[in-house]
């Protein structure tokens, strides 16, 4: 599931991962590799966000805990 993990800060060229701040877009991706060992990006330079596919499905709103007591006949 594609999730937002890094935020464009301004002034400049510098970005956000949780609480830290990283001062070039490259340090960002690298900090990024080094924790998730994702080496594919995706980046909204419009939006100033850091794109990256974690491996997790998406959850499926047709299988809630209600629709599968739903049917139930115990």
């Amino acid at each position: 599931m594609k999730v937002t993990y890094a935020k464009r800060v301004p002034p400049g060229d510098r970005w956000q991962i949780g609480n830290d701040i990283y001062e070039s877009l490259t340090e960002c991706l690298n900090q990024i590799f080094l924790n998730e060992g994702v080496v594919k990006f995706e980046i909204d330079a419009s939006v100033g966000e850091v794109f990256i596919d974690d491996g997790k499905e998406a959850p499926n709103p047709n299988l809630t805990n209600a629709s599968k007591s739903f049917y139930s006949i115990f």
